[in-house]
């Protein structure tokens, strides 16, 4: 079971109402630019349903390229399922295809799922964008960088900036991931840091560091539909974050969280460097694991010592000392690997290999002790 109320509660004394993390980042949403389109392209009577008004983002994408819109990267949290067409397709895919540095959601095809691609040739635009779950968590708790072995939207982003090759990369079959020389983390817990409001709804700005909020814009009624604005300016090395922020909702420990945002925060941990276990952290784990291990040994010497026979009560005690100061130290490790390494370190499958070692502990105990009282009972008889 995944530990985010931990997090939040370790997270709660330097919370602030802002964030400035996202000053490079533009945030538009499309939740309000939608169209109809048939179902089934050769049957009228199937129904209809709503996707993104792709004549819209054709239009931005169009104005971008006329304006020669020096962005960083463009990030469209929209997926182009085959079967679903417009009159604009040809025109918006080929014209996504010849931009620089821009990528759109992928879904995975398996046998839940027939998803396609509308447009074969987006296929080397595009990046993952499943959210898995992890244990008995029913909310989003972990964002996978590598999904189904190809990189995630916020990978790509991440290594399309850079100029690389996917960077992560998994060691055979192994749940072993490692990113140039380091170690690293393919599915982190990422910190759910501030929110994002629409622009027209935001909170009242205080002054003072660390209170820049999050907005977005619409795209049709705060961008296409205004004249004069200077997108030249407004978007100069900026990230392009393309999305529906209102509807594509995630529960998070920190409440509902829009999707594209969960993305881009993903980046900033990559970009930030966080998913990377340096040599550092590791020596720090060692040392951590080896002291809990001398602890539970120790206090369990200890239990079988003079003081500990005196009474019954102590060796019961002892051996609750024993196991909430082993799951202590545990959480010990988290603060310290979350402040100091800024890695939000689970520990449940640490949590049950000190449960097991405890119950090892326990039965070898009780054997000893009743050989022990065997030994003695015998020894008369073979006399």
């Amino acid at each position: 079971m995944e530990k985010s109320l931990l997090y939040y509660l370790l997270e709660w004394p330097f919370k602030t109402t802002g964030i400035t993390d996202n000053e490079d980042a533009r945030f538009i949403n499309i939740s309000h630019d939608r169209q109809l389109v048939n179902i089934d392209p050769r049957d009228s009577t199937a129904g209809n349903t709503d996707i993104t008004d792709r004549t819209k983002l054709l239009e931005f994408l169009q104005l971008l390229e006329r304006d020669k819109v020096q962005y960083k990267y463009i990030l469209m949290d929209i997926r182009f399922e085959k079967g679903l067409s417009t009159p604009v397709d040809t025109l918006l895919f080929r014209q996504i295809c010849r931009m620089r540095d821009i990528a759109i959601a992928h879904h995975t095809n398996d046998a839940w799922s027939d998803y396609e691609l509308a447009f074969d040739s987006l296929q080397g635009k595009t990046g993952m964008s499943d959210y898995a779950q992890f244990g008995f968590e029913r909310n989003f708790s972990r964002y996978t960088f590598l999904q189904d072995g190809k990189p995630s939207l916020a990978l790509k982003m991440y290594d399309d900036t850079r100029h690389q090759p996917t960077s992560i990369r998994r060691f055979r079959h192994w749940p072993l991931y490692t990113s140039g020389k380091c170690l690293c983390t393919n599915a982190p817990m990422l910190a759910i840091k501030g929110n994002i409001y629409d622009k027209m709804n935001a909170p009242v700005m205080e002054d003072g560091p660390g209170f820049i909020y999050n907005y977005y814009e619409d795209m049709g009624a705060d961008i296409l539909s205004l004249e004069g604005r200077n997108l030249a300016e407004d978007y100069k090395d900026k990230y392009l974050i393309i999305a529906d922020f209102e509807n594509d909702l995630h529960d998070t420990y920190a409440g509902a969280t829009p999707g594209a945002y969960i993305t881009w925060l993903a980046f900033l941990h990559l970009r930030d460097g966080h998913h990377l276990l340096h040599w550092p952290f590791v020596l720090l784990m060692f040392v951590f694991y080896a002291a809990i291990l001398y602890f539970l040994f120790f206090i369990n010497r200890i239990a079988h010592g003079e003081w500990a026979s005196r009474t019954r009560i102590r060796p019961f005690l002892l051996g609750l000392v024993r196991w909430i100061g082993s799951c202590g130290l545990l959480y010990l490790v988290t603060f310290i690997a979350y402040l100091a390494f800024s890695v939000r370190y689970n520990i449940t499958i640490p949590i049950l290999g000190v449960t097991i070692a405890n119950f090892i502990i326990n039965i070898a105990n009780n054997n000893e002790k009743k050989n022990h009282t065997t030994g003695l009972d015998s020894a008369p008889a073979a006399a």
